[in-house]
């Protein structure tokens, strides 16, 4: 289903596309009322005490949100700020808010709560409902600023910043609403954020975060290897992640063979997905390893993907948030 919609949305005309118009029209008109009630305060937003800071998109789909919010949760640290995340827990087993460590299991509190907190030094809440999420964590840690990943539509919090990210490589597809298209909200929202920036770019004359993918880690072993080291071999690429572009891009750049297993975003592993009847290197993504560290497998490799924003992004943030968040740039 996945990919019959990915097929249909990122496609210059489809059939499908326009017979789902009246239903994105609909959605259109719930989306301004939406808006309308909270504008006018006929919908309560909740205030936390502390700054918060949205990173988001308009989009379905993957542009790089949780790398982003990895990477900006351990610049603020490194500020001298106590971080605190609140992540969506999608897919998750657990309704109710709860605090996640890196031990945390992710089928119950989702897989990229465990991943960032696997990767930075905050505290991380994962629930659906962001107003409980945000209450539990300030009343159980002492935090400076929280980021809450993928919480642009979210309009019961309110936010200090906020932050949307565009896939460079996909951008906006068809340019409809769904079920039409990919957007969640109308282009035009794009106005009102404090910065846009462009995901898988390069282009240092707009606000532009890189991907890089250079190396994997076997976490068996614990040994590092560049990708090149694997140039002419053959490997499997397993993933449940919402956009392997940035990956085969990396491979291809290394002339990796790959066989791809692709599953649905936030894919439950149960094991089976990493078993082969061969001997090659088995790639995966961290946010995949999180629910296959149990397989102690060392013909896997982890694959160590990080973003880099460009000096035109740090240098915005670093003027906006020091005003917001009280720290020296």
């Amino acid at each position: 289903m996945e990919k019959i919609f990915e097929s249909i949305w990122y496609s210059k005309f489809s059939l499908l596309s326009f017979i789902l118009l009246p239903f994105s029209i609909l959605f259109y008109v719930l989306i301004k009322t939406r808006l309308y009630l909270y504008d006018y305060h006929l919908l309560h937003k909740y205030t936390s005490s502390k700054p918060s800071i949205i990173v988001g998109n308009l989009t379905v789909g993957g542009s790089g949100k949780t790398p982003l919010v990895i990477w900006l949760a351990k610049y603020l640290t490194a500020m001298g700020l106590k971080v605190g995340v609140v992540s969506s827990g999608y897919k998750a087993v657990l309704k109710t808010p709860v605090l996640v460590n890196e031990k945390s299991n992710p089928n119950l509190v989702g897989d990229e709560a465990v991943l960032i907190a696997k990767q930075t030094n905050s505290e991380i809440v994962s629930c659906g409902n962001r107003v409980d999420a945000t209450k539990l964590l300030l009343n159980k840690k002492a935090i400076d600023v929280i980021i809450h990943d993928d919480g642009l539509q979210h309009y019961k919090i309110a936010r200090d910043y906020e932050i949307a990210l565009i896939n460079e490589h996909k951008l906006f597809g068809n340019s409809f609403l769904l079920p039409a298209g990919p957007l969640r909200e109308p282009k035009s929202r794009l106005n009102n954020v404090d910065i846009v920036a462009y995901t898988n770019s390069i282009d240092d004359k707009k606000f532009s975060i890189r991907s890089i993918n250079k190396t994997v880690i076997n976490l068996v072993t614990n040994k590092s290897k560049n990708l090149k080291d694997f140039s002419s071999k053959r490997i499997h690429l397993v993933s449940g992640i919402a956009s392997l572009e940035n990956i085969t891009k990396a491979l291809d750049l290394y002339m990796i063979n790959y066989i791809i297993h692709k599953y649905d975003d936030h894919h439950a592993y149960d094991g089976s997905e990493v078993c082969f009847d061969d001997h090659h290197p088995i790639f995966i993504t961290y946010k995949d390893y999180v629910k296959l560290i149990e397989i102690k497998d060392n013909n896997i490799w982890v694959l160590d993907h990080y973003v880099e924003p460009n000096k035109l992004f740090i240098n915005k943030i670093n003027k906006d948030l020091s005003v917001i968040l009280n720290y020296e740039n």
